[in-house]
């Protein structure tokens, strides 16, 4: 399975020079966890990744407030990411590595195609798991319906003592 088709292609992003509170806001209007940062001067470069971890416990858990840092300063300028034609176990090994619970997923030319979390790539893995444990059952189902056929075929029909007399 690639990456392709599990990855979130709409990236959600915020400028460098936005105040950690407004990148809040952003992460809230839109239900999700990260933020590509771009460069104040070019938004079609990403400068870093930043979690709603990082604000929390890089600026407000050390007493920072949320209006005078910059998602610049807080993101993770480290970009780490793999090719969209990645499979589920490339992407885990490449998380692993680098210690991260994201990754930016990119086409050939380097552009950025979308962004995969842990979480999606759990999500696809119970899915694998639940696929392959419903082939155990119909596996299963097959057979005993296959036993039961031959079981009724060889067996003699009951015989039944209506009385017993001496």
């Amino acid at each position: 399975m690639s990456l392709a088709s599990l990855c979130h292609r709409e990236i959600v992003c915020v400028a460098g020079q936005a105040s950690a509170r407004k990148a809040a806001e952003i992460m809230r209007k839109h239900h999700v966890g990260a933020l590509a940062v771009t460069d104040p001067q070019d938004a079609s470069h990403v400068i870093g990744l930043l979690t709603d971890r990082d604000i929390v416990v890089d600026a407000l858990a050390l007493g920072h407030s949320a209006d005078d840092c910059t998602a610049a300063s807080l993101c993770h300028p480290q970009l780490v990411g793999v090719p969209i034609t990645s499979t589920l176990q490339e992407a885990i090994a490449h998380m692993l590595q680098h210690g991260v619970r994201r990754l930016f997923v990119a086409n050939a030319d380097g552009s950025l195609s979308g962004l995969i979390s842990i979480d999606d790539l759990i999500e696809a893995i119970a899915q694998e798991l639940g696929d392959l444990s419903r082939t155990l059952r119909v596996n299963l189902e097959r057979e005993d319906a296959r036993t039961h056929v031959r079981e009724t075929a060889m067996t003699p029909p009951s015989l039944y003592l209506v009385r017993h007399e001496p």
